[in-house]
């Protein structure tokens, strides 16, 4: 059995939820994953790096358990000596099964883990969200509309918000067809916000960061944004939409009709700003 046939039996076995985990879901999401970065010579793991080099994903791994620790310490000791933060994205189907202690014991700090959702585009699963009308919703890609998002983040205390900002401008500017933000507004203030990613030629799209003001939470916001942003992607010819998400919003997504896919983590090692580029 070849490594990747490994990773999804091993999917099925840890993550018992009463629902099949279809493995053409599993291998949709990696090639997704597969897709975001650079990979190795070897192709075990992709990497992907911001362009000003202050940060670095690694966005895929499926390694052999004997070559593993050395692969760590090498993508560490370049994190170190190039001065930018690293993250190891981790997912449930990745190989070796004991990867997350493994990064842990070289100095990886985990962070929340959150469930990865999958959600069929079509007229029966767009109908269960709505279509958010009663919303002001505004799907922005200007640089300039970036400061409305910031406002968002910087309220319910994010950090780097402005570096975010920036990398954000850079993605529009670069690749603009690649990623759409929708912003909320109530009275003219910008009170919700969220992204969605489309790679080119993928059947799939990705929801990411959505946020809603503590000021204007439980009014149901954070459904509409979604809702704006699956009609993005049924319009833009996507088949599944994916969403990496928090036990905040799990339990809503699934009572929508999300269906667990695997769980996913991320290993993070930071840098002191004196040494980032």
């Amino acid at each position: 059995m070849d490594k990747e046939n490994q990773a999804l039996e091993k999917a099925k076995m840890v993550y018992e939820t009463g629902e099949i985990i279809r493995t053409d879901i599993l291998a949709g999401l990696d090639a997704e994953r597969r897709s975001l970065g650079v990979p190795s010579a070897s192709g075990d793991v992709v990497v992907d790096r911001s362009t000003d080099g202050s940060e670095c994903r690694i966005v895929f791994a499926s390694l052999p358990p004997e070559e593993t620790d050395n692969l760590i310490r090498r993508e560490l000791d370049a994190a170190v000596s190039g001065g930018y933060s690293l993250e190891w994205k981790y997912y449930g189907h990745d190989t070796p099964i004991d990867l997350p202690e493994r990064l842990v014991a070289a100095g990886f700090e985990a962070e929340d883990e959150e469930e990865v959702l999958v959600l069929p585009l079509d007229e029966a699963s767009l109908a269960a969200f709505g279509d958010g009308g009663e919303h002001e919703i505004r799907i922005v890609r200007e640089e300039r509309d970036l400061v409305d998002y910031a406002e968002v983040s910087r309220e319910i205390g994010r950090h780097n918000v402005e570096e975010e900002r920036r990398a954000l401008a850079l993605k529009l500017k670069e690749n603009p067809d690649e990623m759409s933000i929708h912003i909320a507004y109530v009275d003219g203030e910008p009170v919700a916000c969220g992204r969605v990613y489309f790679r080119p030629g993928g059947p799939y799209a990705e929801l990411a960061g959505g946020r809603t003001k503590t000021t204007h939470r439980r009014r149901g916001l954070f459904t509409a944004l979604v809702a704006s942003r699956l009609q993005e992607a049924r319009d833009r010819g996507r088949t599944h939409a994916f969403v990496d998400a928090l036990p905040t919003s799990a339990p809503i997504l699934r009572k929508q009709g999300f269906q667990f896919v695997t769980q996913t983590q991320p290993f993070v090692l930071e840098q002191p700003v004196e040494r980032r580029r």
